[in-house]
């Protein structure tokens, strides 16, 4: 059995667990990440359509970690996001807040990113790093651990030693399972629609979350040529997906659909990829560390799409746990040691829970048909247009924590 030494094993290379590499081996350890699945048998490059909403928050942690400037080609930058209401009948606007990065004193409220190419570019960096090791086609079977050091054995009969093991191998990982934590989830029964369209009127920098019945439908500005069109990402969430397959097999008829879904805020749409459908939910660990093992990520926390959310909420978990294995290393103690997991579990936990329970308040909003609902949401933006003081607070939260 081949046998490999390392300060931190993290099991899963999405973004998370990229990014967490990038993280630790800046602070001078020792990392190996491992990966399940071959980059064959990973969804194709030219079909991952999604892309990333990075809050400013994000950006300039990237930026610390000296890549977020590679990124820069393929980054859009988004100056303000628009809230919509849409009425049920009309399919026209009846109400809007929109809210602009100056009002934070900031440039812009973020940038948006097609996930493969920060896929791509952190490991174009990291094959460059030499503390950095990559072993994908393969996965943890067995774990062992110990007061000292945890103990992997994979399925390729590899034995990885390591005083830490962080788990960023997604909402079905198999590392949380194996050590038995519990996770508690919520089905929505909603289907987020992805693809991208390309849209008559120029986005202008702006992001759109538009409010109806069944779920919001977010437009995020894409980087393109003038000459070529104005691009959108759109991720359209559906209640009942099964009686909209429809939608799929005819490129025209989805077109003409989100034309109107959106209100026509960006005039005539035209579809213009593949569409990718992804499951809607919301899914939490009951804790969030073990012996020598931290979770991190969407195997800590899943949430619907809303309001950028996601994967800037995991972004958040590297910070923090970023700096306190940098405080650990600083007095000379184990990084694995269970007061940094207590530290951890105490400072990540109650925050995911308020971010977690504010996504599902306001995806059950837009989800119900009710004319109560709409009427809510109408009352809503309304008063945050004549509030700039609970804006402001709404924007911080959303932007930070």
């Amino acid at each position: 059995m081949e046998t490999y030494n390392t300060d931190v094993l993290i099991c899963g290379s999405g973004i998370a667990g990229l990014v967490m590499s990038k993280s630790l081996i800046n602070l001078g350890l020792d990392v190996i990440c491992l990966e399940k699945y071959n980059p064959q048998q990973k969804i194709k490059k030219e079909d991952d359509l999604r892309s990333t909403a990075l809050l400013n928050p994000t950006v300039d942690f990237f930026n610390n970690l000296n890549f977020f400037k590679e990124l820069t080609k393929h980054a859009q930058p988004m100056n303000s996001l628009i809230i919509c209401n849409l009425n049920k009948k009309t399919n026209t606007i009846e109400a809007s807040c929109e809210f602009f990065a100056n009002e934070l004193g900031m440039k812009t409220l973020g940038y948006n990113v097609p996930n493969k190419d920060i896929i791509n570019t952190l490991k174009k960096i990291l094959k460059t790093e030499k503390k950095f090791k990559f072993l994908n086609g393969d996965y943890v079977k067995y774990i062992t651990q110990r007061s000292d050091v945890i103990i992997s054995k994979t399925q390729e009969k590899k034995q990885i030693i390591a005083k830490l093991l962080i788990a960023a191998d997604g909402r079905n990982s198999e590392i949380r399972d194996q050590i038995d934590i519990n996770k508690i989830k919520y089905d929505y029964n909603q289907s987020a629609l992805v693809f991208n369209i390309r849209h008559e009127y120029n986005h202008q920098c702006k992001s759109y979350e538009i409010y109806k019945s069944e779920g919001p439908c977010t437009l995020v500005p894409l980087k393109t040529k003038v000459e070529n069109g104005f691009y959108s990402s759109v991720v359209l969430m559906l209640k009942n997906y099964e009686k909209n397959k429809e939608l799929l097999k005819n490129q025209q008829l989805l077109s003409n659909f989100i034309t109107n879904r959106t209100g026509k805020i960006l005039g005539h749409c035209i579809v213009k990829s593949s569409i990718n459908v992804f499951p809607i939910m919301s899914q939490a660990s009951t804790v969030l560390a073990s012996k020598r093992v931290i979770l991190l990520a969407e195997t800590a926390h899943v949430m619907p799409p809303i309001g950028a959310q996601g994967l800037n909420t995991s972004i958040l978990d590297i910070r923090e746990l970023t700096s306190l294995i940098e405080k650990t290393i600083n007095i000379n103690n184990d990084i694995g040691n269970n007061q940094l997991l207590r530290e951890y579990e105490k400072l990540r936990k109650k925050q995911i829970i308020l971010k977690m329970l504010s996504v599902h308040f306001l995806n059950k909003l837009s989800i119900s048909n009710k004319k109560l609902a709409s009427d809510v949401r109408k009352f809503g933006l309304n008063f945050l247009n004549q509030n700039m003081s609970t804006k402001k607070i709404i924007m911080n939260f959303g932007m930070y924590q």
